[in-house]
């Protein structure tokens, strides 16, 4: 396993922190990754990539297909428009690929395959 250095900082204890604090948040995050989470992981094996890589979800968006932030990244691994375009992920006024969980999903891991 890869070391992730010091975790002991005000920024993991804020975190921690704000989780604890919220859950119903928490619930409302698990119920929602409960339709998501077996296909992102029976996908991530057939990669033989770290099945750890489908929680990035919670962090990114709390598994919403429909979340969009600030800065315009959509859907449950948020895509920023761009890079959504790079993986193939339709945008147009009909349809945003970026919140199809399929095709999304597909991207995130085409593109993590990258890294």
């Amino acid at each position: 396993a890869e070391y992730m250095g010091d975790l002991q900082n005000e920024l993991v204890t804020d975190r921690e922190q704000w989780y604890a604090s919220r859950p119903d948040y928490i619930q409302r995050m698990t119920e929602r990754s409960s339709k998501y989470l077996f296909h992102i992981v029976e996908e991530l094996e057939r990669r033989n990539m770290p099945t750890e890589l489908a929680l990035l979800p919670y962090i990114e968006s709390a598994f919403n297909p429909q979340a969009v932030s600030s800065a315009k990244a959509a859907g449950m691994w948020q895509f920023m428009p761009a890079t959504g375009k790079y993986f193939d992920l339709k945008q147009n006024a009909f349809r945003d690929d970026r919140r199809d969980v399929l095709a999304s999903t597909r991207a995130a891991l085409d593109y993590l395959q990258k890294l």
